[in-house]
């Protein structure tokens, strides 16, 4: 953005600020911030995920609020699951009832919580870690050596790379629930407030809705509320909690309601025409 704001004094073409982290400026500067606003001040449109985080870049951007335009972070298009199954491939029984973490492990994602609740879960279900890029075993070689006795009949781990998200339909095909914890550690301006206010910015909780994956999310505000409300998954404190909602999960309902959830509020589809329209009225203005 700041480059674009430089460029914008000698061509005086309009820019966008398309925010996906926000940096907060007790977690960075006061003289990082003085960048960063300075070059907002001439933004032609501001997007960002919801209502909640809207308050808070518009706070610390020091942005005008008649140049917001709320948009999720979601995929075009309801996902299509493949008949090739990475649970397939991992070698698990079709008995077996599935349950998924994907994307980041690192310790925000409280994946060593997650991996300790799968000694009190029922025996008929098992779960998957799949880190995006592949680097699962890598990245959790401490905590599977904890529970090596679990491996491949009650965790199965995943180092299968993945693209884009739209690679994620073998990957979620014959899973019954999506993993989604947050925990900010205030490690870095990536984990601290930025998760505080994680509203509807959740990758890995957009990417269960699109296939239809309903989830079992902690208490993080925003997506919390609209995860009761719209019926598409269970919330609870603690990932030790996670047994206890696991058969409850496990029902038609939940995953009609996560796709639905996806089509009416997430996809990119609702907002494109919407967006054109204003990028197009900001290049009439020049």
């Amino acid at each position: 953005m700041i480059e674009a704001s430089v460029l914008n004094k000698f061509s005086e073409t309009p820019y966008v600020f398309i925010s996906f982290e926000i940096m907060f400026e007790r977690e960075t500067s006061a003289r990082y911030k003085s960048l960063e606003r300075t070059a907002s001040k001439g933004v032609s449109l501001w997007i960002v995920q919801d209502e909640v985080r809207a308050q808070q870049l518009q706070v610390e951007n020091f942005l005008q609020s008649s140049n917001k335009f709320l948009l999720p972070l979601a995929s075009a298009g309801v996902g299509s699951l493949k008949d090739e199954r990475l649970r397939d491939r991992l070698g698990i029984p079709d008995e077996k009832k599935v349950a998924i973490v994907i994307g980041s492990v690192y310790g925000w994602s409280m994946i060593s919580q997650i991996i300790k609740s799968v000694v009190d879960w029922p025996e008929e279900w098992v779960l998957i870690i799949h880190e995006r890029y592949g680097r699962t075993s890598e990245l959790l070689a401490v905590e599977v050596a904890a529970v090596e006795n679990l491996i491949n009949c009650k965790i199965f781990i995943s180092d299968v790379a993945t693209e884009t998200v739209d690679d994620m339909g073998s990957i979620l095909a014959g899973v019954s629930v999506g993993l989604a914890f947050y925990e900010a550690d205030f490690k870095g301006p990536y984990t601290g407030k930025n998760l505080v206010y994680l509203g509807l910015s959740s990758g890995k909780i957009n990417t269960y809705l699109r296939y239809g994956v309903p989830v079992i999310i902690n208490e993080i505000g925003l997506y919390a509320e609209e995860t009761r409300l719209y019926r598409f998954g269970c919330v609870v404190e603690l990932p030790e909690q996670i047994p206890d909602k696991l058969d409850e999960i496990d029902h038609e309902e939940y995953r009609i309601n996560a796709r639905n959830y996806f089509a009416k509020k997430l996809d990119f589809n609702i907002y494109s025409n919407d967006i054109w329209s204003r990028l197009l009225s900001s290049m009439e203005r020049i």
